[in-house]
C-alpha cells in the first residue's frame, strides 16, 4: 500500500498542458490516454506521466471510453500475444470473462481468430456471449473442467488466463493441451492452492508452463515495446474491435464506484468522470 494521504488512479484520458524536456512526439493540445505507476494522480485533475507510456486518441474516441483501455486492453494483449503466443487455430479458456480484463481478452482472441471459451457467473453469461465467447461456461452450475474438455474433443486448450488463482490453476492444469500455458495475472480467491511440485509432475508428460503477469513488470522493462503495443491496443479501439462496456460515474462518486467493484456489481469497466 502506498503511504496516506494518496490520490489513486493509475490510468486516464485527456489533453496535453505541457511538455517536460525530452518529451518528444506530442504537442500541447493533443488528445491522448495514459497509464502511469501507482502515484500518477488518476483521481486528480492533472498527471506528469512518461512519454512512452502516453498514445494519441482519434477524434472519434471519447476521452470515458479512452480511459477504459490502458489497463485492461494492455493486460489482455500483452498476455494473448507475448505470453501466450496467440495466433489462429488456437484456443484459450478465459476465466472471470466478464469483469474488466475479461471482455478486452475476448474480442482480442475472436479478432487474433482463437476458439474462446469463456468462464463465468450464471448472471454474466449472457454478456460474455455478446463480447464474443464461442463458449460460454457458468462455473456456479457446470464443472469447468468436464465441459472445456467436452468442447475440445479431449484435446484441452492451448492457452489458460486466470485472474482467480486459488482452487482454479489445479484444474487449469487439467485442461491445459500438450505445450499450452496458464497465465495468472491475479489472486481474486487467494494463492494458488496445492503443491506446485506434486501438480505440475501430474501433468509433466503434457509440457505445459505456467506464467505470471504483472503489467507493471512490461512497463516498467520494456517500455519502448510496450508503447508500440499501446498504439497498437488503441488502434483496435478506434477500428472497432475493441467494444468496451463503459459505466461511468462522476468523481464525487468514487466510494460508491468502489463499493459497487467489491461486491461483484460490475460488467464491463467503470470510469470516473472529472468535469
Amino acid at each position: 500500500m502506498p503511504d496516506l494521504p494518496h490520490v489513486p488512479g493509475v490510468e486516464g484520458a485527456g489533453i496535453v498542458e505541457a511538455l517536460g524536456e525530452g518529451a518528444e512526439g506530442f504537442c500541447v493540445g493533443d488528445r491522448v490516454a495514459w497509464i502511469g505507476p501507482i502515484g500518477a494522480g488518476g483521481y486528480g485533475t492533472h498527471s506528469v506521466i512518461a512519454a512512452p507510456y502516453v498514445t494519441r486518441l482519434a477524434e472519434s474516441v471519447d476521452f470515458e471510453t479512452a480511459a477504459a483501455i490502458p489497463v485492461n486492453g494492455m493486460t489482455a494483449y500483452h498476455m494473448l500475444v507475448n505470453l501466450g503466443g496467440a495466433m489462429a487455430g488456437k484456443s484459450v479458456l478465459v476465466h472471470a470473462a466478464a469483469g474488466g480484463v475479461g471482455p478486452m481478452v475476448l474480442q482480442i482472441a475472436k479478432h487474433l481468430g482463437m476458439t474462446v471459451i469463456a468462464s463465468t457467473s450464471t448472471d454474466k453469461v449472457g454478456y460474455a456471449k455478446d463480447q464474443g465467447a464461442d463458449h460460454v461456461i457458468d462455473y456456479r452450475t457446470e464443472n469447468v473442467t468436464e465441459r472445456v474438455m467436452e468442447i475440445t474433443g479431449g484435446r484441452g486448450v492451448d492457452l489458460t488466463l486466470n485472474p482467480v488463482s486459488g482452487e482454479s490453476l489445479k484444474s487449469d492444469f487439467d485442461v491445459l493441451a500438450p505445450l499450452g500455458t496458464a497465465v495468472l495475472f491475479g489472486f481474486l480467491a487467494g494463492p494458488p492452492a496445492g503443491s506446485f511440485a506434486e501438480d505440475l509432475a501430474k501433468h509433466f508428460r503434457k509440457s505445459v508452463s505456467v506464467r505470471v503477469s504483472d503489467i507493471y513488470t512490461y512497463l516498467v522493462n520494456r517500455p519502448d515495446q510496450f508503447s508500440a503495443d499501446m498504439a497498437t491496443v488503441f488502434d483496435l479501439l478506434e477500428t472497432g474491435i475493441l467494444r468496451p462496456q463503459v459505466t461511468a460515474l462522476p468523481i464525487a462518486q468514487a466510494a460508491e464506484a468502489h463499493r459497487r467493484l467489491e461486491a461483484g456489481e460490475t460488467t464491463g469497466k467503470l470510469v470516473l468522470s472529472i468535469d
